[in-house]
């Protein structure tokens, strides 16, 4: 079983790396060489004020850790070897005649 876990998550995530390719780009200022100013050296995305690739990739990625955290924390599942231990607790307990 945990060998088809591994499996599916490998090829899951991996199926997001062509969907954060296609919006790498997304918000980012591109220009082309014809309308480039000559002494564009390309410093505005190192000094900041221009925006890297993949910034709405990661954005994207941020999003969807943050709506997996809520759903699986708020996720309603039955414990049920807990509730199988409490009850053995309980029927060893009422055999032996101690209460809870």
């Amino acid at each position: 079983v945990l060998v088809i876990l591994q499996l599916f998550c490998n090829a899951t995530s991996a199926l997001f790396i062509p969907l954060f390719q296609v919006v790498r780009d997304v918000g980012v200022t591109m220009t082309n060489n014809a309308d480039a100013q000559v002494d564009d050296d390309g410093a505005a995305n190192v000094l900041g004020s221009g925006r890297p690739p993949y910034t709405f990739s990661f954005y994207l990625m941020i999003l969807l850790c943050a709506v997996s955290a809520v759903y699986f924390a708020t996720f309603d599942g039955k414990y049920l070897r807990l509730e199988a231990e409490k009850a053995k607790k309980r029927d060893d307990n009422s055999s032996t005649g101690q209460s809870l």
